[in-house]
């Protein structure tokens, strides 16, 4: 099932994947013609070649003015004209070859003192420190002397701008047509497979993964069924789960619980069934023998007055009641009646068990949490017997000196919970071995009074259970539903 899962969800991965790759393909070839459409390189084009046109025309401008300069400084030689606007001139004295000559608002000059004037020939744009100007030079005669005219004119700054901005542009076009060119159509194919090999890796994990999420539990589930049809009721699925995998595997879980209590219930209502016909048998295997008997001490001593005899008679009729007595117990236990349900009030009922049971003066008695009344229906001999028990258990454990608390906590699923603790050793065996038939820890005990209670309270449908209390001494803790009817 595992594997199925795996192969049925890796092929629905392959979908998304393959989807994937195909859009960033469709996109990257997109992109390509986009950036080889005509209309955009005609456009980048066009506005370089505006671009160049601009700087043409600006270095033919300077030309003319620099030729024109050149020829007013050679009309009149005796004073050097003022240069145009944004513009500077320098030449050398062709007299004195140590000095520099000219004039102009800007003064470049400076930035091309390194360059020799003989060889500049044609207009070149050239950086200077004020922003970007054109330089050329012409042939200049001053003073009846040959030179060469050194002419600057420095551009709009704005201009400027505009020119390096679309010289950029354009750089910038053609290194991404060239680069991305390429990528789409080789590496871009190599991107592609790595990006298929990490959607399908990521699909394998996922589809693993996904895959022993769902049938890991089930496989548990499975187990455990085999197991529990083997008759381990004690096992439990505990696996990581969600959804509806893990209702089902609490569903399992709760079942198999319910499985365990039934069979456990099973098995004690056998063992219940079968210490019932054994305590038929002896309770007549002792009645039988035992009338007899006692018409036979009564007659013997009624003939003799000898002390001795009378002492033997008494300690005879003793026996032979504590036999009837036990006797008595086996027949309750082998044919408990059903109980006869009527109206009762469990408070006063527990008032007289106490009254009876325990000697106030040496056991000290806590009333916690009892309201003034506690309405129910039930036998209420059947539940005086219980409490009876329950009571003189306490009292004996104790040795008839201690504190006794009783105490009624809250509705438990609707039920009425009353607790009896005493101050004695506590529980000296498991809780749930106490409750079956024939297991005492008194040395005249038959081991049938806790058993006989829980069958009763389990008749009213309650429960009766046991334990140690934290502070020391034992808890018996009787569960009884309570009288809707009268409550209400």
């Amino acid at each position: 099932m595992q594997r199925r899962l795996f192969i049925l969800f890796l092929l629905l991965s392959f979908v998304p994947a393959a989807t994937i790759l195909l859009v960033n393909w469709s996109m990257s070839q997109r992109h390509l013609g986009f950036l080889d459409s005509p209309g955009l390189r005609h456009t980048f084009e066009s506005s370089l070649d505006l671009a160049r046109r601009t700087v043409e025309r600006e270095k033919s401008i300077t030309h003319e003015l620099a030729l024109d300069l050149a020829d007013e400084i050679t009309a009149d030689d005796t004073d050097l004209p003022s240069a145009a606007e944004n513009c500077s001139y320098r030449f050398r004295d062709p007299v004195n070859h140590g000095s520099i000559l000219g004039r102009g608002e800007v003064d470049p000059f400076a930035d091309f003192a390194h360059l020799d004037p003989d060889t500049v020939s044609t207009p070149l744009l050239r950086d200077v420190g004020s922003g970007s100007a054109v330089l050329i030079t012409v042939p200049l005669v001053w003073r009846g002397g040959a030179t060469r005219l050194v002419f600057t004119r420095t551009l709009d700054p704005r201009l400027v701008a505009e020119l390096d901005a679309v010289a950029a542009g354009g750089s910038r076009y053609r290194q991404l047509r060239l680069y991305y060119g390429d990528l789409v159509r080789g590496d871009t194919l190599v991107t592609l497979g790595l990006m298929g090999l990490v959607i399908l890796a990521l699909a394998l994990w996922f589809s693993r993964r996904l895959a022993r999420q769902i049938s890991g539990p089930l496989q548990e589930i499975v187990r455990g069924t085999e197991l529990v049809a083997q008759g381990d009721l004690n096992h439990r699925v505990d696996t990581l789960a969600h959804d509806e995998v893990a209702d089902l595997m609490h569903a399992f879980n709760d079942m198999t619980e319910r499985l365990r209590r039934g069979q456990i219930e099973l098995l004690r209502a056998e063992r219940v069934a079968a210490w019932q016909g054994i305590a038929r048998r002896l309770a007549h295997e002792i009645k039988n023998p035992l009338t007899p008997i006692n018409l036979a001490m009564h007659r013997i001593g009624r003939k003799s007055d000898d002390p001795v005899v009378t002492e033997c008679v008494g300690a005879v009729l003793e026996e032979t009641a504590n036999l009837q007595r036990l006797a008595d117990e086996f027949s309750l236990f082998a044919r408990l009646p059903a109980p006869v349900p009527a109206n009762l009030d469990l408070v006063e009922l527990l008032h007289g068990v106490v009254e009876l049971y325990i000697e106030r003066s040496r056991v000290e008695v806590t009333w916690r949490d009892i309201p003034e009344s506690l309405p129910l229906s039930g036998d209420q001999g059947q539940l005086r017997q219980v409490f009876s028990n329950l009571v003189k258990n306490a009292s004996e454990a104790m040795a008839g000196r201690g504190h006794l608390t009783i105490s009624c906590m809250e509705n438990v699923d609707g039920l009425i919970a009353i607790r009896l603790q005493d101050s004695g050793p506590g529980l000296d065996r498991p809780a749930a071995e106490l409750f079956e038939p024939y297991v005492t820890g008194k040395e005249t005990g038959t081991g049938l009074g806790l058993a006989i209670a829980r069958k009763v309270v389990e008749d009213h449908g309650g429960k009766l259970m046991a334990d140690n209390a934290p502070e020391g001494g034992a808890r018996f803790t009787v569960l009884l539903p309570g009288n809707r009817k009268q409550e209400r």
